[in-house]
This record gives C-alpha cells, sequence and structure tokens, in this order.
C-alpha cells in the first residue's frame, strides 16, 4: 500500500464565504475529492485497494442521498474508509436534513472504522488500521447478477469455525455492487 504523492489532476481552489450555498460548494467539493481518488486508483494496473484514512473530528453533514451516492462508489470497488478522531471530540447530534458524522457513515458502509482515541494514541490507531488491512482476506463470489444494484451481504463463520476460533470477530461491509466494468465516472 503506497500512498500518492500529488493527486493526478489539480483542484481549482474556491473562497469560502460564511453563509449562503458554501456547505453546498464544500460539499460539493469533498465528494469530487474522493471521486477523484478513487478514479486515480481505477487507472493503476494492478488495481489497489483504494483506502482512505480520515483524521478527522467528524462534525460533518451532508444530504443522505448524495453521500450515498458516494457510498455506491466505493461499494462498486474494493475501496474501505477508515478515520481516527480526538476522543474528547463529543459525537455531533443528529441534523435534522443531513447524515451527521459523514465519514463514520463511510466507514461503517465500507466495512472500515472510525477510532476515537486520546491525540498521543494516534499513532496507536493508525498501526491499528494498517494491521487490519494487512491481515485482511478479500473474498470473491459470482454475484447472481452484473445489474449495478446495490445488494445486502452477510458473511458468517460456520458453526465449527466459531468453535475453533472463538472470540474471532469479522469486519465486512454490509452491501456490494456489482458492475461488469469500471463506472463510467471512474474511466
Amino acid at each position: 500500500m503506497r500512498p500518492f504523492e500529488r493527486l493526478p489532476r489539480p483542484f481549482n481552489p474556491s473562497r469560502f464565504r460564511a453563509g449562503g450555498d458554501w456547505n453546498l460548494v464544500g460539499e460539493a467539493a469533498f465528494r469530487k475529492l474522493i471521486r477523484t481518488i478513487i478514479r486515480h486508483e481505477h487507472q493503476k494496473n494492478p488495481q489497489p485497494l483504494p483506502v482512505i484514512i480520515f483524521l478527522d473530528g467528524d462534525h460533518t453533514g451532508q444530504p443522505l442521498k448524495a453521500l450515498n451516492s458516494l457510498v455506491d462508489d466505493f461499494l462498486e470497488t474494493s475501496g474501505i474508509v477508515f478515520g481516527i478522531k480526538d476522543k474528547s471530540v463529543p459525537p455531533r447530534p443528529p441534523l435534522r436534513y443531513e447524515q451527521a458524522e459523514i465519514l463514520h457513515y463511510m466507514a461503517d458502509q465500507t466495512g472500515g472504522q472510525y477510532l476515537a482515541v486520546p491525540p498521543p494514541l494516534y499513532s496507536t490507531a493508525l498501526e491499528m488500521i494498517l494491521t487490519q488491512l494487512h491481515f485482511r482476506y478479500q473474498l470473491g463470489f459470482v454475484p447472481p447478477a452484473l445489474d449495478g444494484k446495490r445488494h445486502n451481504l452477510t458473511v458468517e463463520l460456520t458453526p465449527e469455525a466459531k468453535a475453533l476460533h472463538e472470540g474471532l470477530r469479522l469486519k465486512f461491509r454490509t452491501a456490494y455492487i456489482p458492475v461488469r466494468e469500471t463506472p463510467e465516472w471512474a474511466r
């Protein structure tokens, strides 16, 4: 796993102003950044596992429909989201018209994890994430249809495996989207 040093395409900076529709501008810029990262990974050969690790308090919000569209982009790949936040930062209360804590939501939807630790333990949290990625297994299967739609996914141990590996915890994404080829937005 190697991070890329620079974004493949430059972004045009936007001036931030409080009020008005600037929240919408920020939300759109965030979605564009994430899609640029996934697109960049799609263009490599062999395609690496797109992993995004956020270091953020996650006082965020986005309309759920737009956020689910972004999560779907991850579910069309093997991409996964993780995050680390300062344990002393309280969770954001639910928002009236948006999904709060979008980074937590993305981590949960992609089978990742968002860790809350004190700042002196950030490096330990990052080590835990990298260890999870290092010991990760990728299971493959042939989906019943390559329909580009979201499908639920459950992974369980057999009763024999449960008895043999007592206390083992499985982490997996709860949905997938089977696609025939690289999505158009990622080309």
